[in-house]
């Protein structure tokens, strides 16, 4: 080591994080890594996959950047090397800079729907504990270079941080669903170089007073072909009241609305990125079942063991390459990671409201208020009605009927907090073009078609979506970085698809089985 480059700096969570650690008992969600003082944080080894994955680009090879991040050797004949690359364990904190309360992070769950039933399927229920967004990681990285690599150090350097920068690199687990999504905070960023060379540089290093890193000098970063990515930004309105129901009843309404903490201060309703892919996905497999004229397997006795309707409900995903490369596919139970096993190369970001509730309301939402006359019992306050009104939200009541004294059941009546006039940000979404291999064209062709059912109203987003809610209006949808060139809209997209049209038609007139090997 002849030069060192170090940086220090933070980043921001855009999105919840989750970043696995030991859990003890397997019914409970899963936790989050935290240190041997207690403290979440993302463990270095974390930090660099994800960094090493971006650098490598379309290269998934395990010697690519072999002279920066070392290689494992595969015999005896080579030794292989260590990376010189150097990744701290980044402790979350506040904007206070004040670790985070491990006990206090929210839970995000999850389902899976079972495509003839419509219900959740037999022993798909997750749970994991979520950092929330907003909060800070501490970034510590050292590249350990020599004099043949400082140059292109410096410039490999200089694109992750502008990377970072960018939002582009994505941390921890389900970053297809929306997870782990950080930006490094242009202000407090320090990037160092020590210059081990000479007695003036150790000086300079012992002492502190080491120079800051010039920026990228010209030197080409020398890093691998970057992975081509298509985005698609839908904007959309609500026509009935759109949500995700949150993990936990409130006191008085018991179904709340999934919100997602920004600050201290100010929560937003939130459309989880699971829960739009999942919706996504569904169609897609409805429009190819349709296409190929494919019936579905009748569901199984509900006496028949729980692992049957697992593997029943697995054979519901498989068996559809374009959906699988689009929405990834899980390994099987045997093992078998199958031709199309891995993480997806379409990714859906949560979805924010632009109206914002104070932490204050929400507090009186969970817990309740007891108002005069009511005998104690909970209730909204008339005061914190309004303020909902005035939000757009509203409590609604709801009961069951009893079928044979066409009265209101026993013990059947419920509550739900319906974000009925609710403003909210584009649904986005990534695909990652290089992923999709040669399935690319038929691939596209099926995610225009699944776009322009979103735009028809055909696919309702959220929970409840049988109870009339979920109904959505778009109003545009724009695609940036395809195979259309430049930035188009649906409608433009739909009329230059003359290759993927050909592809898609292709793809279905080839029997199901001969795709499970890959070659379309």
């Amino acid at each position: 080591m002849r030069v060192r480059f170090r940086v220090s700096g933070w980043l921001r969570l855009k999105t919840p994080l989750h970043v696995g650690g030991i859990g003890l008992d397997p019914a409970e969600a899963l936790p989050v890594a935290v240190d041997g003082q207690g403290r979440a944080h993302v463990p270095g080894t974390a930090l660099a996959g994800a960094f090493r994955s971006w650098m490598r680009g379309t290269r998934t090879e395990a010697g690519a950047l072999s002279d920066l991040w070392g290689f494992v050797a595969e015999d005896d004949s080579d030794p292989g090397t260590v990376s010189r690359v150097v990744v701290h364990d980044a402790v979350i904190v506040t904007d206070a800079r004040e670790p985070l309360d491990v006990t206090a992070l929210p839970v995000r769950h999850g389902v899976a729907i079972d495509r003839y039933t419509g219900a959740v399927a037999a022993g798909f229920l997750y749970a994991r504990t979520v950092v929330p967004p907003g909060n800070l990681l501490h970034l510590e990285l050292d590249i350990e270079s020599t004099a043949a690599h400082r140059a292109t150090d410096r410039a490999r350097l200089a694109v992750l941080l502008d990377a970072l920068g960018n939002a582009e690199i994505s941390l921890g687990a389900a970053a297809s669903r929306g997870l782990g999504v950080v930006r490094l905070e242009e202000h407090g960023v320090s990037v160092w170089e020590h210059d081990f060379t000479s007695a003036a540089g150790l000086i300079a290093f012992l002492t502190d007073n080491a120079k800051r890193s010039a920026a990228d000098d010209g030197k080409a970063a020398d890093l691998p072909d970057r992975r081509r990515f298509l985005t698609v930004t839908i904007e959309w309105k609500p026509l009935a009241p759109v949500m995700v129901r949150a993990g936990q009843d409130g006191a008085v309404v018991q179904t709340l609305p999934l919100m997602t903490s920004l600050d201290a201060d100010t929560l937003v309703f939130t459309l989880s990125g699971s829960s739009v892919k999942g919706a996504l996905r569904t169609h897609a497999e409805f429009i190819e079942r349709t296409a190929r004229g494919d019936d579905l397997p009748r569901p199984l006795a509900d006496e028949a063991p729980v692992r049957e309707h697992e593997a029943r409900f697995r054979a519901q995903l498989d068996g559809y390459p374009t959906v699988k490369a689009l929405f990834g596919a899980a390994r099987q139970d045997n093992g078998d990671k199958g031709p199309f096993w891995g993480s997806a190369a379409l990714a859906v970001k949560d979805t924010y409201s632009t109206t914002k509730l104070s932490a204050e309301l929400w507090r009186e939402l969970a817990l309740g208020v007891a108002e005069p006359g009511q005998g104690g019992e909970s209730a909204l306050s008339a005061k914190t009605l309004e303020k909902l009104k005035k939000a757009g939200v509203f409590q609604a009541d709801h009961v069951a009927i009893d079928r044979w004294t066409g009265g209101a059941a026993d013990g059947l009546l419920y509550s739900v907090l319906e974000p009925a006039e609710v403003r909210w940000e584009p649904i986005v979404l990534r695909v990652d073009l290089d992923r999709l291999d040669l399935y690319q064209d038929s691939a596209l062709a099926l995610l225009l078609l699944i776009l322009r059912d979103l735009r028809g109203r055909r696919i309702p987003l959220g929970g409840m979506v049988n109870r009339g809610f979920g109904d959505v209006e778009v109003s545009k949808i724009t695609l940036t970085g395809g195979p259309w060139g430049g930035q188009v809209t649906l409608e433009q997209a739909l009329r230059k698809s003359g290759e993927q049209q050909k592809a898609w038609t292709a793809y279905l007139e080839q029997p199901q089985t001969a795709t499970e090997g890959g070659e379309p």
